[in-house]
This record gives C-alpha cells, sequence and structure tokens, in this order.
C-alpha cells in the first residue's frame, strides 16, 4: 500500500514544536489573564469602593445640611411660638428677619396659622409688600418619621435650584399644632460643593431627586437644560427601589461613553447622589499591564519555539530511519527480515519490539493459512450450503454445495431470490430458521433457511450469512407420523361414527317398512306419503353431516397455510366425539366463539384438538366433565380443554411430550399424541403448556399468535411444508 507525503502538523517533530510552544504560551497566558482579571477586579473594587465613599459622605453632607435646616426652624417655632401666631406683627418679623440673618442659605420665611393662612412673610433679596403676600401656603404633608416636610426641588429665574422646607409650631403646653414656618431654601452650596468634588480626570458627581429630576451636576450646564437621566441604569435602580450595592455597573451614559456608575440614597430627604467615571480612564492601568504581558508571552512564545525545534529533529531522527525501513518491509512483503536498532533508549526498545512483532505475524501469517485451508475443508463438508450476501443481499461468496445446487456460473453480485428461485422466496425472510420449498436441480426438496447478520466492518462487506439445509427427509419423516397419527385417531372415532350413523339408519328402515306396508294396503295419502319421506331424508342428511365431518378430517391435508377460525374448527372436531362422550357418560362443557382467527392448517389444527381431546376422554372417570373453551387475551388466541381425570404423575409430566410415551394400556394408545401436537403448536407459533395435579385433573393451554382477516403478514400459500 503507498503511503503519501505526511503534512508536517501531523509529524511527530510538527507536534513536539506544537507541545512546546503550548506548554509555554499557554502557562504564561494562563497565568497572566489571571493577574489581569485579580488586578483588574481589585482595581475595579478600589475604585467604585472610593467613588461609594464619596457618594456616602456626600449623601451625609445633604442629610446634615437639611436636618441643620429643619433644626433651626424647628428651634425658632418652638422657642418663639406665641410671638409668631401673635397680634404683633413687628415682633413676628424681628424674629423671622433673624432667622433669615443667621441662616445664610434661606432665602425667605413665612409664618402661617393652623390654617396655613400667611401671617408673615420675610425675604433676604426682595421687599415684602403687603399685597403681595400670599393668602395661604400650600398644605403640605408631614409623615410619622419626619419632624418637616420638604417640597420638590424648583429654580429660581437665575437657575439656583431651592425648596421649601416646612416645619409645624405647636403649642408649648399642649403640643398642638398651632401654625406652620416655612422657609425658601437655597441648594447653592450643595451645587457647589457637587460641582468641586473631582472622580479622576473625566468622572462626574450628579445629584437627583426622589423622581429622577437632576438638581446638581458637576457639569452645571446639565442642570440648566435638565438634561434627562432617567434612563441611566443607576438612575433606573435608584427609583425602583433597589438597595445601593459596593459594586457599579457598567452602561453606556447619555453621551454614549462606556462608564461605572453607582449611587447612594440621602436618606432624607428622598434624594441619591450618583457617581460616574469613564471606564477607559478607570482601566488605563490594567491596559499597560496587559501590553507588558502580551511582550513576556512572545519573548517566551519565540525562545521556546527554538527549543523545540532543536528537541524535535534530535528526537525524530530515529523515527524517521524506523520508518523508512518499515516502508521497505511493507513493500517486499518480507517478514523474515528485521530493522536495524540505532539506540538504547525508548526508540530502541521500540524497534526491538517491532522485531519481535515481525517475527510472531509470520508465524501467525503461516498458522492462518493452515486454518484457512481447514476451515475451506469444513466449510465444503458440512453439508449445507453457505452464502454470504451484502446490504442488497447480492451474492459476493458462497460454498461447493451451493455452487452444486444452484450453479456456479456467474453467481457473484446476483441477487439471491434470482438464484435461489421459489415460490414466494426471500432469502431473508421475516422469521428466521424456516423451512422452505424449493426446486434444487429439478427435484422438490425441503431447505431449512437460516441467515445470521455480521459485523460491517468485515472486509468482504458481507452484510448476511445465508444457510441452507436440506430437511426434505426429516419433514417427510414428521408428515408420516401425523397421518399415521391422524390414521390411528380416524380409527378410534370409527366405532363411535358406526353408532352415530346407525341410529338413523334404524329411522329410515322403520319408516321404511311402515311406508311399504301401507302403500300395498293403499291407505296413505299424498300427503302422509310427504311426510314419511321428509323423516327418511332428515335421517339421510343426518347420516350424510357425520360422513362429512369423519371424511373432512381423515382426508390427507393441503400443504401451506391459511386463516383457521379456532372456534369453528374446534366445535367440528368436538362433533366427531359426541358419541363417545355418551358411552364414557362424560359430560362436554364448550364455549367456543367465532372470529378467532389465527395462521395455521385447519387440518393440522382439528388433530391437536382430537389429541388432546381423547386424553381427556381416556383420563376422566364416569359422569366427569370436559370444559374446552377460546378467547382472545391481547394479541393471542387461548384455548384450554380442562378434565376432573386422574391427572399425571410428577415424575411423568415432563415425559408426556415424549415420542412412544404414553400412561394408557398396551394396546389404547401409540405414544405419538402430544408429541404429534406440541409439533404442530410450535409450527403455528404457538406454545403448547400443560398442568396437572395427580388426582385432580388436567389443563391443557394452547397459546397462538392472533391474526385478522386479510392480514398481509399471512405466509403464501406452499411456502411452508
Amino acid at each position: 500500500m503507498k503511503v503519501g507525503p505526511v503534512p508536517w502538523w501531523m509529524r511527530i517533530k510538527g507536534r513536539v514544536l506544537v507541545f512546546g510552544i503550548a506548554m509555554s504560551i499557554v502557562p504564561s497566558l494562563f497565568l497572566g489573564l489571571a493577574s489581569f482579571k485579580a488586578a483588574r477586579l481589585h482595581l475595579e473594587g478600589t475604585i467604585q469602593q472610593q467613588n461609594l465613599e464619596r457618594a456616602n459622605a456626600l449623601a451625609a453632607e445633604i442629610r446634615e445640611f437639611v436636618q441643620n435646616m429643619a433644626d433651626s426652624l424647628t428651634h425658632v417655632a418652638s422657642t418663639n411660638a406665641s410671638v409668631l401666631l401673635g397680634q404683633d406683627q413687628v415682633a413676628r418679623n424681628s424674629i423671622l428677619g433673624t432667622l433669615l440673618r443667621e441662616e445664610p442659605y434661606l432665602e425667605k420665611v413665612t409664618a402661617a396659622d393652623r390654617n396655613w393662612r400667611v401671617l408673615s412673610q420675610v425675604a433676604r433679596r426682595e421687599v415684602i409688600l403687603p399685597h403681595s403676600v400670599p393668602a395661604k401656603l400650600e398644605k403640605v404633608e408631614f409623615t410619622d418619621e419626619r419632624s418637616f416636610a420638604i417640597s420638590n426641588v424648583f429654580f429660581t429665574g437665575d437657575g439656583r435650584p431651592e425648596f421649601y422646607l416646612t416645619v409645624p409650631i405647636q403649642d408649648p403646653y399642649t403640643r398642638q399644632v398651632i401654625g406652620y414656618l416655612q422657609a425658601e431654601t437655597d441648594l447653592k452650596g450643595m451645587v457647589t460643593r457637587v460641582a468641586n468634588l473631582r472622580i479622576g480626570q473625566a468622572g462626574y458627581v450628579y445629584l437627583t431627586d426622589e423622581k429622577g429630576n437632576l438638581i446638581s451636576h458637576t457639569d452645571f450646564s446639565y442642570v440648566l437644560r435638565q438634561e434627562n437621566v432617567r434612563q441611566n441604569p443607576s438612575v433606573r435602580g435608584f427609583l425602583s427601589g433597589e438597595s445601593p450595592s459596593h459594586r457599579g455597573r457598567e452602561y453606556d451614559n447619555s453621551d454614549g461613553v462606556r462608564v461605572i456608575g453607582l449611587f447612594a440614597p440621602v436618606g432624607n430627604p428622598d434624594w441619591a447622589v450618583f457617581i460616574e467615571q469613564p471606564i477607559r480612564e478607570a482601566y488605563q492601568p490594567i491596559s499597560q499591564f496587559a501590553f507588558k504581558l502580551v511582550g513576556i508571552v512572545l519573548f517566551t512564545g519565540i525562545l521556546v519555539t527554538l527549543v523545540s525545534v532543536v528537541f524535535g529533529l534530535k528526537l525524530t531522527r530515529p523515527i524517521e530511519n524506523m520508518e523508512g525501513e518499515v516502508r521497505r518491509i511493507i513493500s517486499t512483503g518480507d517478514l523474515e527480515s528485521t530493522v536495524v536498532q540505532q539506540t538504547q533508549d525508548e526508540i530502541g526498545r521500540l524497534v526491538q519490539s517491532f522485531n519481535q512483532l515481525l517475527h510472531l505475524l509470520d508465524q501467525n501469517s503461516k498458522k492462518l493459512k493452515a486454518e484457512k485451508e481447514l476451515l475451506t475443508t469444513v466449510v465444503n463438508g458440512i453439508g449445507a450450503g453457505m452464502a454470504l450476501l451484502d446490504a442488497e443481499k447480492r451474492i459476493i461468496w458462497w460454498n461447493s454445495i451451493f455452487a452444486d445446487w444452484f450453479g456456479s456460473d456467474r453467481l457473484q453480485n446476483l441477487p439471491c431470490e434470482r438464484v435461489v428461485a421459489g415460490e414466494g422466496m426471500d432469502c431473508l425472510l421475516p422469521e428466521n430458521d424456516r423451512v422452505v420449498s424449493l426446486e434444487v436441480n429439478g427435484v422438490h426438496r425441503f431447505i431449512r433457511q437460516m441467515f445470521y447478520g455480521l459485523a460491517p466492518e468485515n472486509q468482504e462487506n458481507a452484510a448476511y450469512l445465508l444457510l441452507l439445509e436440506d430437511v426434505t427427509q426429516r419433514v417427510e419423516m414428521e408428515a408420516r407420523m401425523i397421518e399415521t397419527d391422524k390414521m390411528a385417531a380416524v380409527g378410534l372415532l370409527a366405532s363411535g361414527v358406526a353408532h352415530e350413523i346407525n341410529n338413523p339408519l334404524a329411522v329410515i328402515s322403520a319408516y321404511s317398512e311402515e311406508l311399504i306396508d301401507r302403500l300395498s294396503e293403499k291407505s296413505l295419502t299424498p300427503v302422509e306419503v310427504r311426510e314419511v319421506l321428509n323423516v327418511i331424508y332428515g335421517q339421510v342428511l343426518r347420516c350424510k353431516q357425520i360422513t362429512d365431518q369423519l371424511l373432512h378430517f381423515a382426508r390427507r391435508g393441503k400443504q401451506g397455510w391459511d386463516l383457521v377460525d379456532i372456534g369453528l374448527a374446534t366445535a367440528r372436531t368436538l362433533a366427531l366425539l359426541k358419541h363417545r362422550a355418551r358411552q364414557k357418560r362424560v359430560g362436554l362443557e364448550s364455549t367456543l366463539p367465532e372470529g378467532l382467527l389465527v395462521l395455521g392448517n385447519e387440518n393440522e389444527w382439528q388433530q391437536v384438538i382430537l389429541n388432546v381431546m381423547t386424553n381427556a376422554l381416556d383420563a376422566s372417570p364416569e359422569g366427569g366433565v370436559i370444559k374446552v373453551r377460546a378467547w382472545r387475551e391481547g394479541i393471542s388466541i387461548q384455548v384450554e380443554v380442562e378434565d376432573q381425570g386422574e391427572g399425571i404423575p410428577p415424575s411423568q409430566v415432563k415425559k408426556v411430550f415424549d415420542p412412544f410415551f404414553t400412561t394408557k394400556p398396551v394396546g389404547q394408545g401409540t405414544g405419538l399424541g402430544l408429541f404429534v401436537s406440541y409439533g404442530i403448536v410450535q409450527k403455528m407459533k404457538g406454545e403448547l403448556n400443560l398442568d396437572s395435579v395427580e388426582g385432580q385433573g388436567t389443563k391443557v393451554r394452547i397459546t397462538l399468535p392472533s391474526q385478522e382477516e386479510g392480514d398481509d403478514e399471512a405466509p403464501t400459500k406452499g411456502s411452508d411444508c
């Protein structure tokens, strides 16, 4: 066999090279990637922890700022409740003005009674005229968790964010709410604090209220144009009520820049501080580390490649020399030659082992030739025709007996059915081990056909082994045995049938004599003659029916199978045994519905029932009952014959199916009944089981595969013996 050039990647030197490069680069890449990932996670965690601390610190400042403003208002409201709600307008305005001077972030302060009617209002940047004071404040709701109320953030004409902070004024004695103190609070300080907080070179901070409205931003232009930040995942998480996490999330901001974002809720009020930092800036040290890692891996790969080339050449040279010697041996077929051993290492020992293998192959080759000759002798002398078939049932090999039967000229690749010709012939029958009728050298023979599936990887591409065995003598002997048993049964039935015919003959004789006497006396009318003749005709039909049943059973059965109605065929057989049953005073009970179809030969089936019933009658005592019934059970037909006889001893149960074995007295049985019946039932693909208890009777059950009218699986008539 000619061997073409081997690609470099399939040679050992190529594999050594690839292995060396892989074992140098893969660990380096693995360690580098692991280090890179660990460094990235550490840096990312550090950056996010720092940003979270900044966000929490800013949120705490805002929370503290709002709380301080609320505490100042609450203190003024609690210490000056009577003045703020009294009649002295000057004193009330004085307290409100003092509050404005002490708190630089308050722009306007308003006092109102319990009905939210404005009593006084003082502003830092404008003069409040009496007609410009609103009649009432907008009503706000206080929660149990807070002692103050905060309005939505709004922006003044010059762009400053502000909100209203309202605290209740309580009666110092009853703690009842008697009024309200409201302050317009400026967030300019917080805006400046956010703008001055730097997050790297390109990071930024912004503040939103509980609805996601932008309050402050590192770039205040976002606030002026009220940039919509609600689509940012961090803002969506805050608005949906997510808990803040120390791990930020990556997403694209409104400018399309990939950032790491996180948030910290203020808590009171329900605002949140957000920090976003571009990923490129955050991971810049990682990019530098990755560049250095790639350089190290490339340098290591080049170095290991050079070492692998040198080592691979040194390793593979002895192997290539051995390969050349092996090719020489293959081309010459000289199994007695050897390969020169050049080294003492593993390759040298491999050469030594190969030489030993060559010696064993030479010995085994000689043994195989001898065994092949022996096998050819055995195959040709086995007495059966053998052939190998491919998957399409074409003949690819045959032995000498097969050639003698079907001719040896041009059998190669011919279809099997074309060579092995027969009625309904199929070289691969659905049922293996089947006896078929064939014409062999012009002579009608019975052949037992068997086939065996072969492994698909055999060199001949054979799919099946066909084995044909000539069983003509055995089939003819079985047929003669069945016919002999049938004739013996007919002999047993003859006396009973004679008695059955004797009764209608006696009636015919009596009526005939009466008819002759009365005709001589000329005392009969035509009507009376007709009545007598009808009686005689009925008895003649009765005789004919009895003889027809006996002839139907006694005639030689036709070859082949057909659909048999088990109930009808069994009933016909029981009719032949009625007289004998009456003679023995044994009752017959039968349940035999029609339409129970099986595949078989009706004549042979009647012989089975006759044999089983004859045994049951012989074993039944006077006054006993034999029950015969048939029924469908799933996909099978069950036939059962049960008697009340003496039963069979356990030691003899296993022998009842042996030929010529009988428990009857000498002269009353041939010993073939159950043997023949068992063979017929097996041929019908059924089972015959006998259950007998000594002293209690015997039950014979026959199980046959059920068939339906017009079943396509019925074999062709004449294809079976």
